[in-house]
This record gives C-alpha cells, sequence and structure tokens, in this order.
C-alpha cells in the first residue's frame, strides 16, 4: 500500500526543503532503515546523505535495492529506487503550513545535530511532531524494546538507569511563536530531552547509580 511520504532536510523557523517517498514506511521501518543508510552507504556523512535524499524523489529506500525490468532507472546503490518524472522536483515549505496533497510522514534531517525528527500528519491537516531520533542510536536517551513476553505494546526505557515506562512528558507551545517546547524526563533517575523548535534536543543524563553524599556534605548538612 501506498503511504506518500516526504524526506528532507530541516531549516530556519520551521522550514525545510524535501522530496517524496511514493512508498514510504513508519518510524518503526524507517528510522532504523535511514540509520543503516547513513552508516553503511554515507559512512556517517550526514551531509552527503541529505543531498543524496535531495537528488531525486523516490518510490522507495533500501540499503541493498535491485535492479528491476519494470524500473524506468536503475537504483542508486545504497539509497533506493528514484523516480523518473518532469515534475519531480523538490519541495519547500514550513510545518506550520497546511499539509498539501495526500500525505502522511514528513521526516527532516538537523544536519549539525546528526538528528531525525517525524512528523505525521493529522486529520486537522497539520504537521504534528511525532518523535525525533539521534541517527547514532546510542545517543538517544530513551529507546523502543520489545515487551519481554514476546506480546503487548512496546516498553520505553531508559539507556540511563534501566527504568521501564517510567517516563514524565509536559508539552506546552513555544514562546518561539510555534511547535511546541517539550520536556521529557525519566521518573526514576531524573535524566531528560528537553527540546523547543528553534534549537532542538538538549539531552541530561544524571549520574546513575546515585552519588552518596560525601562526609564533608553530610557534615555540613546537620550544622
Amino acid at each position: 500500500m501506498s503511504t506518500p511520504t516526504l524526506i528532507g532536510v530541516a531549516a530556519f523557523r520551521g522550514s525545510y526543503t524535501a522530496r517524496l517517498i511514493q512508498f514510504g514506511e513508519s518510524p518503526e521501518v524507517l528510522v532504523p532503515l535511514l540509520r543503516r543508510i547513513w552508516t553503511d552507504t554515507f559512512g556517517r556523512d550526514t551531509g552527503a546523505m541529505a543531498a543524496a535524499l535531495l537528488a531525486h524523489d523516490w518510490w522507495s529506500l533500501a540499503v541493498n535495492p535491485r535492479p528491476r525490468r519494470w524500473d524506468r532507472q536503475p537504483p542508486v546503490p545504497g539509497l533506493g529506487y528514484p523516480v523518473v518524472a518532469q515534475d519531480a522536483t523538490v519541495r519547500r515549505g514550513a510545518l506550520r503550513e497546511d499539509v498539501g496533497g495526500a500525505l502522511e510522514w514528513l521526516y527532516l534531517l538537523h544536519l549539525d545535530q546528526r538528528r531525525l525528527v517525524v512528523y505525521e500528519a493529522t486529520i486537522h491537516g497539520r504537521w504534528l511532531r511525532h518523535s525525533a531520533h539521534h541517527l547514532d542510536p546510542v545517543e538517544d536517551l530513551f529507546v523502543t524494546a520489545p515487551a519481554d513476553d514476546g506480546g503487548g505494546p512496546e516498553m520505553t526505557v531508559c539507556t540511563v538507569c534501566g527504568a521501564v515506562d517510567e517516563i514524565d512528558h509536559v508539552e506546552v507551545p513555544s514562546m518561539a511563536g510555534y511547535g511546541y517546547d517539550t520536556v521529557t524526563s525519566c521518573a526514576r533517575c531524573g535524566s531528560s530531552v528537553a527540546s523547543d523548535p528553534m534549537f532542538g534536543d538538549h539531552v541530561t543524563r544524571k549520574p546513575w547509580p546515585p552519588q552518596n553524599p560525601t562526609a564533608g556534605d553530610t557534615a555540613g548538612e546537620t550544622r
């Protein structure tokens, strides 16, 4: 089934440049795939990856695309199947604008942060931020993992202390004038990710296990 998706590069104040992927995927599928492409095809060069993605519209992305007899253009090695169409041009837009056309997902690379932010189209025709991911997964503070019993919903795991589904999330309209300021924190260790539309994510990792106060600190508290 076709899942029209945009992929591109974030710019100033919520603007972006993007290309269409006709057969896109949900973040559960496309984020791991983009991480593999970033690592295996582009050697973690985010700028080179962005330039290659913006060179074409795409039928689909793939790490090892194989030639298909019905394709009008050969696949791009390590990247996917490009679209050959005269009207396939770079799209320029802004997150605060209405979603144009039958689109479901928007994936934006933040080049200076090696970060990928995912937006979903709402029933109101607006872009709503779905999730944010570092291209290097070890940089993520919170990750999802399968349920222990192999069924049921996935778990959200803190990579600092290992807490499962102990996450607090606060979201308020941003003072930047668009988007939202958010804070996602671990209720066990206090590690957090604060995000705003202008400066992106700021990750705070708390010491774990908690550091015991020194003898001097204890003495000072009891005086």
